[in-house]
């Protein structure tokens, strides 16, 4: 804690100079808990400082210096506009969370109602002793994700509309190459990443060759029969151990195809 007051002391005498100005505060996650080595960088993206292991801080910045960005592992990036005066800021990250299968208003609704208990969180963590303010001030502006999750579900509806396509061009007896992700044990595959839409066969971790046997139009279903399937002589997919021979069924509605033209 003394070394703390010295750095704080020798910043302090930098501030007279009125060349910079010190920065004290601690960053906490919604549940209350401090966030060590949690970056703090200005609007540039410098990294000016990082939490100590409690989450606090003393950062010694420029004094034009409007806006600080916190960043965090499994947080939100919190970004908060300093005031000229208040030099003291704490901070409540939200923790990052995935909501499936909703719209991006749902969401960001979602998301809203959680940042606007912020203040209450601040006002617990002064009342447990781990913030020193009773009130922020700074200024905090809720930034929605609707527009770069609108603009994914674009990317997405393009690329389905492409592999319809590509789905109602092909016949059975055609010959197809599908993209796979092999996990860490090298047996077995899935197609957790293989919608893209420049990829080609060099992009993917291993690519099975198959004939196509028959076609559904429900989830865009091809049941193809393995022709190739190169360096291995067998491979989990789904619970099932394919190998050269074996059928399987393959949905292009989310998932692409290679095609040899």
């Amino acid at each position: 804690m003394s070394k703390i007051l010295i750095l704080a002391s020798l910043l302090l005498s930098l501030n007279l100079n009125g060349q910079t100005r010190t920065i004290i505060g601690r960053v906490i996650s919604e549940d209350l808990e401090p966030l060590p080595m949690a970056n703090i960088q200005n609007s540039d993206n410098v990294v000016l400082g990082k939490t100590d292991m409690d989450g606090r801080f003393i950062i010694s910045i420029p004094q034009e210096t409007e806006s600080l960005l916190f960043g965090y592992i499994g947080m939100e990036w919190a970004e908060i506009k300093l005031r000229k005066d208040c030099d003291t800021v704490e901070v409540v990250m939200m923790n990052y969370v995935i909501y499936d299968f909703m719209t991006s208003r749902k969401i960001d609704r979602l998301r809203k109602e959680r940042y606007d208990k912020i203040p209450t969180i601040h006002s617990d963590a002064y009342s447990k002793g781990i913030f020193k303010t009773n009130a922020i001030c700074y200024d905090r502006e809720f930034t929605p994700d609707k527009p770069a999750l609108d603009n994914i579900s674009r990317e997405l509806k393009e690329l389905r509309k492409m592999n319809k396509e590509d789905f109602n061009a092909l016949n059975k007896g055609d010959i197809v190459k599908i993209p796979f992700g092999i996990d860490t044990t090298g047996k077995r595959i899935s197609t957790h990443y293989s919608l893209c839409k420049d990829c080609t066969e060099e992009d993917y971790d291993y690519v099975i060759t198959g004939q196509i046997i028959s076609k559904q139009k429900r989830k865009l279903t091809l049941n193809i029969k393995i022709t190739e399937m190169q360096n291995y002589d067998s491979l989990e997919y789904e619970g099932k151990i394919l190998n050269v021979g074996s059928d399987f069924k393959y949905e292009m509605k989310y998932f692409k195809v290679i095609i040899d033209k």
